[in-house]
């Protein structure tokens, strides 16, 4: 089965949700897939990738439970980042979408986001996989 990878390269600031819906779609037409689906990855284990509403206040909202629930300010046994070891791993380091008629579907307020649960800017790469069947 074909297969089709391409990375997206994103700068992040600590503890901000990025809306990349519009490359993943555009990796989606540009790769020509006809029918099948699309993996989102993101290697690291304090960043995550998620199916969510693209608002801040949402996002603020999302950035308040994940505090409550990994503490920042908590002494953990890994005291350099744990928390954001944690709240990685609570959201998910990867999602799947399925791919009809060359476009990634999403539902009507369902965006692909990522967030940067580490305590220092990065340079990521998220991993973009699509297979199925491509246009001849």
């Amino acid at each position: 089965m074909p297969v089709h990878t391409e990375m997206i390269k994103l700068t992040t600031k600590p503890y901000r949700f990025y809306d990349i819906s519009d490359n993943v779609q555009k990796i989606v037409k540009e790769s020509e897939l006809l029918t099948g689906i699309c993996l989102v990855f993101c290697p690291g284990s304090t960043s995550a990738v998620m199916l969510n509403e693209n608002d801040p206040t949402l996002w603020k909202d999302m950035g308040k439970v994940l505090e409550s629930i990994a503490s920042e300010r908590k002494v953990w046994q890994h005291a350099e980042n744990a928390h954001s070891h944690i709240r990685a791993a609570m959201l998910g380091a990867s999602i799947t979408v399925p791919v009809v008629d060359s476009k990634a579907v999403l539902g009507q307020w369902q965006s692909v986001l990522f967030y940067e649960a580490d305590v220092k800017p990065r340079q990521r790469e998220i991993i973009v996989t699509i297979v199925g069947e491509f246009e001849e």
